[in-house]
């Protein structure tokens, strides 16, 4: 029979084995993205001397917003990407949808404020407390500040979900710089959006006969008609985790490992849309859900109008955006659904959407 000291000494060597396989795993995991992230960078490397690969920090709205371009011919048309969120920086995905489109254009993403990049190049106190009328005057400077590095006279607006939102205002603001607009996982209505969203959420939690998972989301709820405070934005956080949970919602997680893979974005930065950023988005929720609705921007647009749309997307409303779509008057507008597609568009079908995008909408715009 083993002694009690013999026992401690096995359990504590076992102990130590488990911490030296975790140890294992987590060097390896390292040494994988590394390795990875290096194998991207070369492979996908712009080395066209009419090219262009930059990655920069500039004074915008008086503090330091990041820039990266990219594309194999500066000549060609710029994309200016407009990310969702707020705050969810997508230039960390872009190596799972772009390399293909850069043969065609040139596009730049560009980090709002108290989004990853640009949130660690300042103090909170810098960039906490933003309006949308902030964000839409920074978005006028970066268009401002692209036209002249480029030497364009009109650029192009692409806007994802949040992003869709700036979009529409900024291209609406200032028509003579857009050559064309177009919109994916297009917002429309943000209170309606809302009400929508959360319908399905909780008829999904009652045909599961999730009692308790019904008492929380009606709970929720209150957001939908409750004054706004500070509460909401962390409850509408919530929601969205529930809609993950069913099945209907964006799926982020799903992003999780192109973010981590990226060979434009360390740890760091990554970590940013995991820490407290939400915290400083008040101001932009409060928008987003008691004043923001397409139809106050007009639908007469001065440039050509897409729409990019998952079939799949329980996030930002189809029904919404198809209505509004029929009223726009443009000089051309088409819109696509795309049939594997969910909110993360270009990540859900990035095959199918640069399809669309190089094949269907390119050639219509001048």
């Amino acid at each position: 029979m083993k002694s009690d000291k013999t026992k401690k000494g096995g359990g504590k060597k076992s102990v130590l084995i488990v911490l030296l396989a975790v140890a294992a795993v987590i060097i390896g995991l390292f040494l994988f993205r590394a390795v990875y992230r290096a194998v991207l960078r070369s492979k996908h490397a712009i080395h066209s001397p009419a090219g262009i690969d930059l990655m920069e920090t500039v004074q915008i709205g008086g503090i330091r917003q990041a820039l990266y371009f990219r594309g194999q011919d500066i000549d060609n048309p710029v994309i200016l990407y407009l990310h969702g969120g707020p705050a969810s920086s997508e230039m960390q995905l872009l190596h799972g949808f772009q390399y293909d489109w850069e043969y065609d254009f040139t596009i730049v993403h560009w980090e709002q404020r108290q989004t990853g990049k640009t949130f660690l190049a300042n103090t909170p106190g810098e960039i906490e407390g933003a309006t949308f009328g902030r964000l839409l005057e920074d978005a006028w400077e970066v268009t401002q500040y692209i036209q002249s590095k480029l030497g364009k006279d009109k650029i192009i607006v692409l806007g994802h979900s949040w992003g869709s939102i700036l979009g529409t205002a900024l291209v609406q603001a200032y028509p003579q710089a857009f050559s064309a607009y177009i919109g994916v996982g297009q917002i429309i209505d943000g209170i309606e959006n809302e009400r929508i969203t959360y319908d399905l959420v909780l008829q999904k939690a009652r045909e599961a006969g999730n009692k308790k998972d019904i008492k929380k989301i009606e709970v929720l709820g209150l957001y939908l008609t409750d004054p706004f405070d500070a509460s909401v934005p962390k409850r509408f956080q919530k929601v969205r985790q529930y809609m993950d949970k069913y099945g209907v919602g964006a799926g982020a997680m799903k992003a999780a490992p192109l973010a981590l893979t990226s060979p434009y974005y360390s740890l760091r930065e990554v970590a940013v849309m995991f820490g407290n950023v939400w915290d400083y988005q008040d101001e932009l929720f409060r928008y987003w859900l008691t004043e923001y609705n397409a139809v106050n921007f007009g639908a007469e647009y001065l440039m050509p109008v897409f729409y990019v749309i998952g079939e799949n997307d329980f996030v930002a409303s189809r029904e919404l955006a198809a209505s509004f779509f029929e009223r726009i008057q443009a000089p051309g507008k088409r819109i696509f659904f795309i049939p594997k597609a969910g909110h993360m568009t270009m990540t859900d079908d990035p095959k199918e959407f640069t399809r669309v995008l190089l094949d269907e909408i390119a050639p219509l715009i001048s």
